[in-house]
């Protein structure tokens, strides 16, 4: 038997508006929660981003097919949604680049990548420590290659299943799990140089 959300879903593509509204209602807290995982709480447009997948959803209703779970293919809209994001951020990115490069020439070396901070800034309190780790585990996430990170976000942040991810990211369960191998390794990596680093002794200034 179809799922309640399935029902909803041939509600909505026969013409009942009234259960795309049921569907905004139940999912808007998931999809706001992936795109400020994937693209940082401090990315201004997390809300506007929101609002395109639920626009993309209404537009594509029937493209929606059955066999598959509204939640894995609202997440599948999501991911593109946000990859989409992403892209044109970059895109913006170069173009103010290269136009500070043609009036003032290249003197300024390589710009750094964009990150996307997931995340509240960490305020002075009993528990500096904690927010430290936060922090630093916060960066690390952000430093991962897209897809490893957008892997990870949807297994540990939104306890997806492998089947559900690869679906959510068109690509196969081996995928998904070579993707969360290569972010686990990775984030030893960089969490060991983060606490390297600050653990480095601070030359004094008479020194």
């Amino acid at each position: 038997m179809p799922d309640a959300d399935q029902v909803l879903m041939r509600r909505f593509q026969e013409g009942d508006e009234s259960a795309f509204e049921v569907l905004v209602h139940k999912y808007q807290g998931l999809v706001l929660s992936l795109v400020r995982r994937y693209l940082g709480s401090r990315f201004s447009g997390v809300e506007d981003v929101a609002q395109q997948v639920f626009v993309r959803v209404f537009r594509s209703k029937m493209t929606y097919k059955p066999k598959a779970k509204v939640k894995t293919w609202l997440y599948s809209i999501t991911v593109n949604a946000c990859l989409n994001e992403i892209r044109r951020l970059r895109a913006e990115k170069n173009r103010r680049v290269n136009t500070f490069t043609a009036v003032f020439g290249d003197s300024t070396g390589e710009e750094p990548p964009p990150v996307f901070e997931d995340g509240r800034s960490p305020t002075p309190s009993s528990d500096a420590e904690s927010d430290e780790v936060s922090v630093q585990v916060r960066t690390a996430v952000d430093a991962l290659p897209e897809q490893q990170r957008l892997a990870l976000v949807l297994t540990r942040f939104h306890g997806c299943s492998y089947e559900d991810v690869a679906e959510s990211m068109r690509t196969t369960v081996p995928a998904v799990k070579s993707l969360l191998t290569r972010a686990r390794e990775n984030l030893r990596k960089i969490l060991r140089s983060l606490v390297e680093a600050q653990n480095e002794p601070s030359t004094s200034e008479g020194s």
